[in-house]
């Protein structure tokens, strides 16, 4: 008993020492484990009305991120990037320290086909419906015309080769179908043309047709991989990636209500939660492969010494904690369209799944958005999967969890902002002095066309991975693009209940427009553009009695329903206004390494969902200096 008087005679003393020195600030409960939402050790928690009441609170903050504006750069990339000269061919291969830094005018790119091509064809639609801009059409109508030249009357993409090896042959690929339903899916939401129906009718059923069932479970054996007439192909998708279809599937069934598609996507996701897809993969009894299937193991890039007992040496499923080995794209990938089926379902047990993997996600990377491109080898990120985990917590946001509408809005603030590439003076001088004089000039003048797209990979606190590479790889530039459509589309949402503003980003759309306050204090400013009830959800580290909303200038008594904030008679014109107070606080975590090296420990500074400062410093292309809010102004060409 006395021991436990003098510990909170102790604590009394430290609080009262925390608020002389510290006038402006709210002290934080000492019994709390930090800041709500973030991982790590936290410490020097302030709350307070803004920046200007830190000290060294880092230069960096010039104004809030621009979605906008980026979406512009990004849109003068990607129609930058298929060739016309070429039937539309795309790019994939870009390597941004390297000369040449991409393919020549006429050299073929072996990934881009039924893979970098139909992410971008995506793109076209996402990016005019941020811009409403009609100048990338005819680009877009030639890369559809292309890609639609793998569309057969089987409903399938049948593509010569394999994009995960160099297998000769033509197949069947259930990942290029899929992505190519999700366009033609969201075609016919903005268009409502019907005949896209039957295609995407013919797509869905050619995709169903190929499971195998299980207790009325679907999965496919072969995972990730492409079919012929005589089955199921060997490629380096075969041993570790889940099948892709379900996010494809799920997005037909939001366009056309079609019955036969939600149950199947259902049932393919139970199959997943199952694993039945790893207790049936066509690899456990390698034996039982036809002949042809040995022979096409030649052709994969893959370890042969995983075959026959890989089920033994890796595990290739999810666990029941949500943790995985092996590629975080394809599990972000996969994991997004379970996260969609769970949404759409309202099935706990999907959702609990998907919420289980999203968590691991999340432990295993940083608060600020870097995901590690392979959880067995965590060298790099890859923006491809940092834009899977921002959709699956969109999909958790929506399914009860609206505090993980957080992490969409950390994930762009920072690692997506950052991802973006431009040709800065840092660039500049590190390319020339790899590649001085003309080739060097001849470099950085190509990659002009290059700038607004997204990096693929990048290291902790690096934009370079390793020493002297950069890569922008053309499947995660879209996939940046996607990021940005996810938080554009999801910050203002009207309902039947209302409107909604789930995030804090600048934007005029329909229903409301946004003025951010971040990242200098804490707070928004809401003009009414219509008359409705409106729901304002702050920050899930904001404390909720410091919060205070106004209406035309009058404060009004809060009203929570759940973790917004519920105003009612709302008239076309008004202005609400939430503010409440900004934190900062000091970040230190440990991320993992690859094996045999060791982890490796960073220290963040942050103001609220903004990283301030990153320690350590980069020495090549270092990440958070130059400026938040920086992105240069996007030419006319």
């Amino acid at each position: 008993m006395e021991k436990q008087i003098r510990l909170g005679i102790l604590i009394l003393m430290m609080v009262l020492y925390h608020n002389c020195n510290n006038r402006h600030a709210t002290p934080v409960n000492l019994d709390e484990r930090g800041v709500r939402g973030f991982h790590g050790e936290i410490s020097d928690v302030l709350y307070m009305s803004n920046v200007s009441q830190i000290k060294d609170s880092v230069s960096i903050v010039r104004g809030d991120i621009d979605l906008n504006k980026m979406a512009q750069w990004a849109f003068r990339a990607l129609k930058k990037n298929p060739r016309p000269h070429m039937n539309y061919e795309c790019i994939f291969s870009m390597s941004l320290l390297k000369y040449p830094p991409f393919p020549g005018k006429d050299e073929h790119d072996p990934i881009a086909n039924g893979d970098t091509e139909n992410r971008l064809d995506w793109e076209f639609g996402y990016m005019k419906d941020m811009l409403g801009d009609h100048s990338g059409d005819t680009i877009a109508q030639g890369l559809r015309k292309r890609i639609m030249g793998n569309f057969k009357d089987d409903g399938l993409c049948w593509l010569e080769g394999d994009f995960y090896s160099s297998l000769p042959g033509v197949y069947a690929h259930q990942w290029t179908t899929a992505k190519l339903l999700v366009s033609l899916s969201n075609d016919y939401k903005r268009t409502k043309n019907e005949r896209l129906r039957s295609q995407c009718r013919k797509m869905f059923e050619a995709l169903r047709a190929r499971a195998d069932w299980v207790d009325g479970r679907a999965y496919y054996a072969g995972g990730n991989s492409g079919w012929n007439n005589n089955g199921w192909v060997i490629t380096d998708a075969t041993p570790y990636s889940p099948a892709m279809l379900l996010e494809g599937i799920a997005t037909y069934y939001e366009a056309f209500e079609d019955r036969e598609a939600f149950d199947f996507a259902i049932a393919f996701a139970k199959g997943e939660i199952a694993g039945d897809q790893w207790e049936n993969w066509i690899m456990r009894d390698p034996s039982k492969l036809s002949e042809e299937q040995k022979g096409q193991l030649k052709y994969t890039h893959s370890d042969f010494s995983i075959w026959p007992t890989a089920p033994q040496t890796i595990n290739l499923a999810v666990r029941s904690d949500g943790s995985f080995d092996h590629h975080s794209h394809m599990r972000g990938h996969n994991g997004w369209g379970m996260a969609h089926v769970g949404y759409l379902s309202k099935d706990t047990a999907i959702i609990g799944w998907s919420k289980r993997l999203l968590d691991y996600f999340l432990a295993y990377g940083t608060d600020f958005g870097w995901i590690p491109e392979s959880q067995t080898s965590p060298r790099r990120s890859e923006t491809c999967a940092v834009a899977g985990v921002i959709d699956m917590a969109k999909y958790i946001a929506l399914c009860g969890y609206p505090e993980y509408w957080d992490v969409v809005e950390r994930f762009v603030r920072n690692y997506i902002r950052e991802a973006q590439f431009f040709i800065t003076p840092a660039y500049k001088e590190l390319y020339s002095k790899l590649h001085p004089g003309i080739e060097g000039e001849k470099g950085l003048e190509s990659v002009k066309d290059l700038q607004g797209g997204f990096l693929g990979a990048m290291g902790l606190y690096d934009r370079c991975w390793q020493r002297d590479e950069l890569d922008m790889m053309g499947c995660c530039v879209p996939e940046g693009m996607r990021a940005l459509h996810t938080a554009w589309s999801n910050t203002i949402v009207k309902e039947k209940d209302g409107v909604r503003i789930n995030m804090c980003f600048g934007l005029d759309a329909k229903a409301a427009r946004i003025t951010s306050y971040l990242p200098q204090k804490g707070g928004m400013q809401v003009i009414a553009k219509t008359q409705d009830r409106f729901w304002l959800r702050p920050p899930s580290w904001a404390p909720r009695n410091k919060c205070k909303v106004y209406v035309n200038n009058k404060e009004n008594n809060l009203v929570w329903r759940g973790d917004y904030i519920y105003l009612e008679n709302i008239n076309q014109g008004d202005i609400i206004e939430l503010r409440y107070p900004l934190v900062s606080f000091v970040q230190k975590q440990i991320v993992k390494n690859v094996k045999g090296q060791p982890d490796r420990n960073i220290t963040v500074k942050w103001l609220g969902n903004t990283v301030a400062h990153l320690e350590p410093i980069g020495d090549q292309l270092p990440l958070y200096q130059q400026g938040y809010g920086w992105v240069p102004e996007v030419p006319l060409d």
